[in-house]
This record gives C-alpha cells, structure tokens and sequence, in this order.
C-alpha cells in the first residue's frame, strides 16, 4: 500500500497568495524541498474533509500506476487540485468558487490523465458508432464533482462534425436538468481538419476513437439508495461520398449515495 505523504513545508509554499489563487500559476516550477514527484509528477489534494481523504485512498494506487505521486494538505480555506508535472512545473490546477465543491480524485484522473475507470461501462449501439457510458466515480456524495464519459467509437471510413461546423449537423450532448446534481457543459476534444474530396471542403470533425467529457456536482439528497441521470447524444455520421440519417441515442448513468465519514 502506497504510503501516504504529508507535507508540512507545502504551508509556507500555499502561503504565497493563498486567499486568491493557490500556489504558482500554470506554466510555472513549485519549488518544495520535500515533495517526492513520480515519473510523471505529482498531484496535491489541498483538502478540508475526511470524505475527500476516503475517495483519494481509493484512487491511490490508479495514480501509482500512472507514475504520479499524490501528496495531501489539510487547509481551512481553498480545497482543490495541483497537478505537476516530472519538473515540478504547474501543468493544471482545479479550484472551485465554492469550497463545499471539489473534483474527486477519480475526475481528475480521468481530466488529466485520460484514465478509465475499472468499473463496467454500459454500452450503447448506435449506427455507424458504438457510445460506451462511464463515471469517474459511481458511489458519490453530496458536494462531489465528479465526470462523465462517452467513449466513442466510428466503424471505418465514418466520421461525425465537430462543433462549429457550418452547414453540417454537428455532434450535440444533451442533459436532462436533475434536481440531483449540477450540469456543466460539455468538452469535446481538439477535430480534425478533414478534407472531404465529394464536396472539396474542409471540416472540423471526428474519426476512430474519441472521448468527451462532462462535469457533474452532486446535490443535497436524501443521502441513500440510487438515482440516475438522463441524456441524449445526437450526430450524423458520414462516409466520403454521403451523409446518413441523423441519430439520437438515450443515455443514462445510475450512482448510488455513499455515506461520508
């Protein structure tokens, strides 16, 4: 079992401006003498509950197998994520207005290190792709920030537009509003500049394999049994010569409330 780093000279390194933004700014080094970074860095949970503590021990080792070291510092104010890389240079950094919210550390390995989680995804056949439907986390809690996944996957020669396509239907992620949780947009990933000889343009668009993402705050509750959380994916598929019939495939995640320590 990984051992757990405490850091108490992180105290003078958050103390630079510590009300407004939490250490060094993205692109710049976090100098701690006694921060241990792994093959790929390191990850710091400046945390204010036993809760946030509980879901990173579960998530420890996912981060050992990635090359990162996790380090933990208790705080009165701020709660969120550093992210450094194998120089020790800020590479991201997750705080949030309200400091009842904080990305757990399954969603940041997912933001940032493009981990799937090991539980089963649910998938969803449509034509011309497969949509598999994940969570960073599945036992959540009140005030948790967690993410969810589409993986998607275009049979051959297919493709979907991206966003800011003009005169196309681009690929959309839709939500059902859920007294549940709280919504955040979407993130698609950077297209591909796809040059289509049929109609000599060039569009912004997907291929093969890729994957979005969607934030989700979970919201005061009952605290126990299941719920689940509803939307759509639409897009149209083309090959080089046609474009097909535009999709709408349902989606569905179902979480269960955990207790907090």
């Amino acid at each position: 079992m990984p051992k757990r780093l405490t850091i108490i000279s992180l105290l003078c390194a958050a103390a630079l401006s510590f009300a407004a933004n939490v250490g060094p700014p993205v692109g710049k080094p976090f100098r701690v003498s006694d921060l241990r970074l792994g093959p790929n860095g390191a990850a710091i949970l400046y945390y204010r509950s036993k809760a946030q503590l509980a879901e990173l021990d579960q998530h420890r080792e996912a981060f050992q197998k990635l090359g990162v070291q996790v380090a933990t510092m208790g705080v009165a104010r701020e709660t969120g994520w550093i992210v450094l890389d194998a120089k020790s240079v800020v590479v991201a950094k997750y705080f949030e207005d309200d400091p009842s919210q904080c990305l757990t550390s399954a969603a940041v390995l997912v933001h940032r290190f493009g981990w799937t989680p090991p539980e089963p995804e649910r998938q969803v056949q449509g034509k011309q792709l497969t949509v598999a439907l994940g969570a960073s986390n599945v036992a959540v809690a009140p005030g948790q920030r967690v993410v969810l996944t589409l993986d998607l996957n275009l049979e051959p020669n297919m493709h979907v537009y991206a966003p800011g396509v003009e005169g196309y239907i681009p690929i959309d992620w839709k939500m059902q509003d859920s007294k549940a949780v709280q919504l955040y947009d979407p993130v698609f990933p950077r297209a591909e500049k796809l040059y289509l000889k049929a109609i000599d343009e060039t569009v912004p668009a997907y291929r093969n394999h890729f994957r979005l993402t969607r934030d989700i705050t979970i919201q005061p509750g009952d605290g126990s049994g299941r719920f689940t959380v509803d939307g759509s994916l639409r897009y149209q598929a083309c090959d080089d010569r046609l474009c097909y019939i535009p999709q709408t495939l349902p989606l569905q995640w179902t979480f269960e409330y955990q207790p907090l320590p």
